[in-house]
């Protein structure tokens, strides 16, 4: 038991510190966006951007919506039930 709540700790205490780093870095004169002609990147632009392509790659709007579809009616039959 005590050694997860080590572990937890220096997790948390890991990524608090990568977070501030980051966050100290984007702020910095030199590295944020402050220089001229820079355009102003989100973090995990790449990232956003990958799974975007993942989700359009693998069909999952259009199952969603079918899904969604389906589901109208359960909301539906619900909120009768309510009233």
């Amino acid at each position: 038991m005590t050694i997860e709540i080590i572990t937890f700790l220096g997790f948390v205490f890991t990524a608090t510190s990568l977070i501030a780093r980051a966050h100290e870095r984007r702020q910095d004169v030199l590295y944020g966006p402050y220089i001229q002609r820079r355009r102003p990147r989100h973090p995990l632009a790449s990232a956003m951007h990958l799974t975007a392509y993942a989700i359009r790659a693998s069909g999952l709007p259009r199952h969603v919506e079918q899904i969604g579809w389906k589901a109208r009616h359960v909301s539906c039959f619900a909120s009768a039930i309510i009233c």
